[in-house]
């Protein structure tokens, strides 16, 4: 009999490694978050180790830190730490862990399934013959692809190519009965969570921002299960540091100004809850290369300390001599030409436009310059 309100937090790639202690804290916080929020168990959904090497250099404490809590736990492999599974290893008497197969388990009277990283077509073979016939809304823990069928030419040439790779598809999910599908393996939480007919999917994304990309808020999701059905929710990870990416480009005669755009965003928008990646790039005229990169080296090393971190590692300036032949007409031609003269305003009838021309005449040298950096990015390394 089927016991009601049940409450579970989803959480997946965490990607633990004794390298990267910061990403066991923020694990920590996802434990005591599912406390907090009243939950019976925490669903893991792959990808907990980075790689079966660090599980085995962790297991030791992973196994104390499940022990110290009041919590189920229930987890599946992902594709970086399969090996991790298959001889069987203890991590606890309350963790919950299957291998090379689905394994279906009970939690208050709920049906939780939990579905390996299987490439090709195997876990969704094991998803359908698992949840087919189940009287009571089921919980799904996987590590896949999932991806919208109306994009499938965007990521595969022809149906064979998603064999190399656990996937997915949105018509997969067609006749399914109720049931919530705990996703692994891409690292950006899906806000909102996906509803497909009876089906409730979401990815958690990593606890710890771990690669450039993984931007915004870090969230678990809480899955409360009553006799209303299954009401999914994202709930941010306290404590936990969010990224952020910012982007400056560089364009010959600007080099001053946007160095100190540069210089004005580390400071005023400077967040100590922050990491900070910084791109950079363009083309230079009247400072080199060099000197450019150094430049924003230093502004960098000023100001870090303000932020979690910040990354610039992306600094991609060129100086315009190494321009394609095209291009540097092209920057000598906008060089010579006049602002466009101005817009005959009384024959405007309508208000809105009649106001954005008044504001393109306001900020003609603005246009010239997001003109010629336009023209900039599609040559070279300024692309």
């Amino acid at each position: 009999m089927r016991c009601i309100p049940l409450k579970v937090l989803h959480t997946a790639d965490v990607h633990l490694t004794p390298a990267a202690p910061e990403r066991m804290k923020a694990f920590r916080a996802v434990c005591d978050l599912a406390v907090d929020l009243g939950c019976s168990a925490l669903l893991i959904a792959g990808d907990l180790f980075d790689t079966a090497e660090a599980a085995a250099s962790l297991r030791a404490e992973l196994r104390e830190l499940f022990d110290s809590y009041k919590l189920e736990f229930f987890l599946i492999p992902g594709n970086h730490d399969r090996a991790a599974f298959r001889s069987g290893e203890y991590y606890g008497r309350k963790v919950h862990t299957c291998s090379e197969t689905a394994v279906k388990w009970e939690l208050e009277g709920i049906p939780i399934i939990g579905i390996p990283y299987l490439p090709g077509r195997r876990g969704v073979d094991l998803l359908h013959s698992c949840v087919q016939g189940e009287g009571s809304p089921s919980i799904v823990i996987m590590h896949t692809n999932f991806y919208d069928s109306s994009l499938s030419l965007l990521y595969f040439s022809d149906e064979k190519d998603d064999s190399r790779s656990a996937c997915l598809w949105e018509h997969d999910l067609a006749t399914l009965p109720e049931a919530y599908i705990a996703l692994g393996h891409w690292h950006n939480p899906t806000l909102p969570p996906v509803k497909i007919n009876n089906v409730l999917l979401a990815y958690s994304g990593t606890p710890y921002p771990i690669a450039k990309g993984e931007n915004g808020a870090r969230c678990a999701f809480l899955i409360d299960l009553s006799s209303e059905g299954i009401d999914v929710q994202a709930v941010k990870i306290p404590g936990v540091p969010r990224r952020e990416t910012v982007t400056f480009f560089f364009v010959p005669g600007e080099e001053k100004r946007i160095m100190d755009e540069i210089a004005s965003f580390l400071e005023q928008q400077a967040d100590p809850e922050v990491i900070l990646d910084l791109e950079v790039a363009g083309w230079v005229g009247s400072i080199s290369e060099e000197l450019c990169t150094a430049e924003i080296e230093m502004l960098v090393i000023k100001y870090r300390e303000r932020w979690r971190d910040v990354n610039c590692s992306t600094v991609q300036v060129t100086g315009i001599s190494a321009l394609p032949g095209i291009a540097r007409q092209c920057l000598h031609l906008l060089a010579e030409l006049e602002p466009p003269a101005a817009l005959e305003l009384e024959d405007l009838r309508d208000p809105s436009l009649k106001e954005l021309s008044q504001e393109v005449i306001k900020d003609r040298e603005g246009l010239y310059r997001t003109a010629l950096s336009l023209l900039l990015q599609q040559m070279g390394r300024g692309n």
